[in-house]
């Protein structure tokens, strides 16, 4: 007779353990779930993030190489039409004195108009390296950050 009164209630209790469990085990596969979708969505826009700052890079580097080429097309331009000219004036020369001073007189300008030049453009390399990477040290930086964070 014992038996017949305690197997109802080991049944309930093996019923209440069960539901207990199944309630439990629910709970916590939707709560990794939740937290898998948060953390994918999270990469989804680091992604994204990430892109876009490839995208600003590529187009800082355009507008960068844009400018220098440019810049090459004038100073060649510019050159050219100097050189012509000095060629004019040497073909005028009345002594081989005078043709000399004006062969150097070109020479010491075309020199440093040429070092001025490769100045100006060292210093736009410069500031398109600047430019082009800012977008990329941004990201390398929130890299860093993330990494920090996750470590903690």
């Amino acid at each position: 007779m014992a038996t017949a009164k305690t197997a109802p209630r080991a049944a309930k209790t093996a019923t209440e353990a069960f539901e207990t469990l199944t309630t439990t085990s629910t709970e916590t596969v939707r709560e990794n779930l939740d937290r898998g979708i948060a953390a994918f969505s999270e990469a989804s826009a680091f992604g994204k993030q990430n892109m876009e700052a490839w995208v600003a890079s590529a187009t800082a580097a355009q507008k960068g190489f844009e400018t220098l080429s440019a810049r090459a097309v004038a100073f060649q331009k510019a050159a050219i039409e100097n050189h012509v000219a000095a060629t004019k004036s040497l073909m005028t020369s009345k002594s081989v004195q005078e043709f000399a001073e004006k062969q150097n007189d070109y020479a010491k300008g075309a020199f440093e108009a040429y070092v001025a030049e490769v100045t100006e453009v060292s210093e736009l390399f410069q500031g398109l390296a600047k430019e082009t990477l800012q977008p990329i040290n941004e990201r390398v930086n929130a890299v860093g950050q993330l990494i920090q964070t996750a470590g903690r």
